[in-house]
């Protein structure tokens, strides 16, 4: 079963360009936020520091967006998170934005799991198995 995450959000006027149309980098920024949202409304973060102070994060891999329809300045927009696959260091998410039901956009972002130890240098690792969890729920059959 798959489940996705929902939100919404307004455009804001300096997000878009001379012509009122949303910058098309946005949407890279929309899928980030909407990607931590889901993550918090799962009990998760995003970034953070483990009690022996290694860093965790989840660094992008590829992320990619194909536009159809403009967003423009007040449209309230609405973004899907849908996780595509789960492996045991990385995490695919697709993104569909929607205004209404008008598709203006549909992205996908991969992202692995990583640390940074303290003096050491940034080494994917295993997704910890709470957060493969959680994550999981949401996967695509």
């Amino acid at each position: 079963m798959t489940t996705t995450f929902i939100t919404r959000r307004r455009v804001e006027f300096c997000e878009t360009d001379l012509a009122g149309i949303v910058h098309f980098a946005n949407f890279y920024r929309y899928m980030e936020q909407a990607e931590h949202e889901w993550f918090r409304s799962l009990g998760l973060k995003i970034h953070g520091t483990l009690p022996d102070g290694t860093v965790f994060g989840w660094p992008r891999v590829a992320a990619s967006c194909s536009f159809r329809s403009p967003a423009r300045y007040d449209d309230e927009i609405e973004v899907r998170v849908t996780v595509l696959r789960l492996t045991p260091r990385s995490l695919t998410t697709s993104y569909d934005f929607l205004l209404d039901k008008t598709v203006l956009a549909t992205g996908e972002m991969k992202t692995a799991y990583c640390l940074i130890p303290i003096g050491g240098h940034l080494r994917s690792t295993d997704i910890p198995n709470e957060y493969a969890e959680r994550l999981g729920e949401g996967t695509a059959q």
